[in-house]
């Protein structure tokens, strides 16, 4: 049988630690006396279909099996229902109390807010979720949709979106009231939104037109950063930080057909474009608030999709098992 070093022409590394290398980096932790590898980028996976169709819905949840699908917009009438996703399969969860589309959510499948959106008129409205029913709560400063948004049901941000036109307003939520900050440089509706009220990611959106800009959130000012790889309007995002997250599908521009599968994740520095999409579709849902290994994209056009794709974890350390 040929050894390692005859086919790649070196010897495996022992190493005291896991080290950050590429995909298909072999070591020999010599702490935990077991051969390991770095697998292959991450890519989507089939997950289990939703109940009801949806577009423009809001979404939110701490981990890829703990999502929220929330309202949205199936071909004849505006929602009020709620998903849950558990990994698996969807649950039908208690209804919102106004239907919209075009809104967001923050927050967790225990502790959600439900952010704006628009049914005939635009909303202010906010309302809370505690895993069983939802209350109103206190309304935004300025009624918007197609906003993003990011944080938990105590500390969250509602950035830009239309009122229309396009807003910069950028709202802060203490769990209590809505206070105006500082504006983001380039308001846009559908826009994507990652991070923490502390430090956020804004990318893409439509200004109009259709723009690649990002701007990152320190908790007091918004500045520009590297821009996409491809415009992601109307498109999904999930991220627990400022500095690792991801965009994926959406819209290149407001023509027909221009809907995108295209995937790019965040270092806090660089977008790298990884596995796309199985179908290309915008205006559906990222369950995520957790780490770049939790997003999923659920629902979307087009068509009026009940699929559900969910994201593998990307560079992981495995182990080499032997017999």
């Amino acid at each position: 049988m040929a050894e390692y070093k005859g086919i790649k022409g070196f010897k495996v590394q022992s190493l005291a630690s896991d080290p950050s290398g590429p995909e298909g980096q072999v070591w020999y932790n010599t702490a935990t006396n077991l051969l390991k590898y770095q697998a292959a980028p991450g890519s989507w996976a089939s997950g289990g279909a939703m109940n009801q169709s949806r577009y423009q819905f809001a979404s939110t949840g701490a981990t890829q099996d703990t999502a929220l699908a929330i309202a949205g917009a199936p071909p004849a009438t505006l929602m009020k229902n709620v998903e849950e996703y558990d990994g698996s399969a969807w649950t039908e969860k208690a209804d919102v109390l106004v239907g919209r589309m075009s809104a967001n959510a923050a927050g967790t499948n225990t502790a959600a807010l439900f952010i704006g959106g628009a049914n005939g008129d635009l909303y202010t409205s906010v309302e809370s979720f505690n895993g069983t029913s939802w209350t109103e709560g206190n309304n935004l400063v300025v009624k918007r949709s197609n906003q993003a948004a990011v944080g938990t049901q105590t500390a969250a941000l509602c950035i830009s979106g239309t009122t229309p036109p396009v807003v910069t307003s950028v709202e802060s939520w203490n769990g209590t009231s809505w206070t105006e900050g500082n504006n983001v440089n380039t308001g846009r509706g559908m826009g994507l939104g990652f991070g923490t009220q502390a430090g956020a990611i804004f990318a893409s959106g439509e200004a109009p037109p259709a723009v690649d800009n990002v701007e990152s959130w320190n908790g007091t000012s918004w500045t520009n950063t590297t821009v996409v790889n491809t415009i992601h309007f109307g498109g999904a995002s999930g991220g627990a930080t400022s500095t690792n997250g991801m965009v994926f599908g959406g819209k290149t521009s407001p023509a027909t057909p221009s809907t995108t599968a295209n995937t790019e994740t965040w270092n806090g520095t660089a977008w790298t474009e990884v596995n796309n999409l199985a179908a290309a579709r915008a205006n559906g849902g990222a369950g995520s608030i957790g780490t770049t290994s939790l997003s999923l994209m659920a629902g979307g056009t087009p068509p009026t999709t009940t699929a559900t794709e969910e994201w593998a974890t990307a560079n992981t350390v495995k182990t080499v098992t032997v017999s």
